[in-house]
């Protein structure tokens, strides 16, 4: 992938190019925010992680594989934070949501690209679980 570096003043807009349909709730998302604050870009992430999910659990493959690309794409051309938010927190929601049962972790696990598949095993390790959410013994 050949990339611009990516930080906090220009994922979202990465992000809205591939997802248009984020837009609404990413209105939303700004529109709750007190102003007066600097919003982290941890909370930001989240909103796309939260998109991601419900997008996962629709199971439209083209945008299942959407969301894998833009997660590669971050986790490659990232800065120090966009990498960290990615790996920590975007994926980390996914696979808690994935804890919770009933959800079709398999239809985005199996569309990872490699830094993606990376730090997904990862998370796999650290909580003892595969990516077909069966309990390590």
């Amino acid at each position: 992938m050949n990339y611009i570096q990516i930080d906090r003043t220009n994922f979202v807009e990465i992000i809205l190019q591939e997802f248009p349909a984020f837009r609404t709730q990413w209105d939303l998302h700004l529109e709750s925010w007190n102003s007066l604050l600097e919003r982290p870009v941890a909370l930001d992430i989240a909103e796309f992680a939260d998109f991601a999910i419900d997008t996962i659990c629709d199971g439209v493959d083209v945008e299942i594989s959407k969301i894998s690309r833009v997660t590669e794409q971050m986790l490659e051309c990232g800065d120090s934070v966009i990498k960290y938010a990615f790996r920590r927190m975007f994926l980390e929601q996914i696979a808690h949501r994935q804890s919770r049962g009933g959800f079709p972790i398999d239809r985005f696990t199996s569309k990872l690209q490699p830094l993606g598949y990376y730090h997904w095993q990862a998370i796999d390790r650290s909580w003892a679980i595969h990516p077909s959410g069966v309990a390590i013994d």
